[in-house]
């Protein structure tokens, strides 16, 4: 074996480089998660968008109705007990904010 052919690797029979064939790999491999992971966000998007369908027309009246409570939660007054009291969460950001430029 000659000291050229031991300083320089390559694939048999071809004589391709094998730094150039790990290249090639490298770069396939990444083009292939790039595309499963927008496959993974377009399927998740469209997921999404048919759950939320399917849940105003016809099906889940239980989760639709969570929404509704909690909505309706978020919008009102209610004495908690115990001097503690609930109020609409838009009330609690103005007071919020006007404390906080006292």
């Amino acid at each position: 074996m000659s000291s050229d052919h031991a300083s320089t690797f390559e694939v048999e029979p071809e004589n391709v480089p094998a730094p150039a064939l790990f290249g090639v790999i490298v770069f396939s491999s990444i083009i292939v998660i790039a595309l499963v992971a927008v496959a993974v966000a377009i399927s998740n998007e469209h997921f999404q968008y048919a759950r939320m369908e399917a849940t105003q027309e016809t099906g889940y009246p239980e989760l639709h109705e969570t929404q509704m409570e909690g909505e309706g939660l978020l919008d009102s007054y209610d004495a908690v007990g115990d001097g503690i009291y609930r109020i609409p969460i838009e009330r609690a950001m103005e007071l919020e904010a006007n404390e906080s430029d006292q």
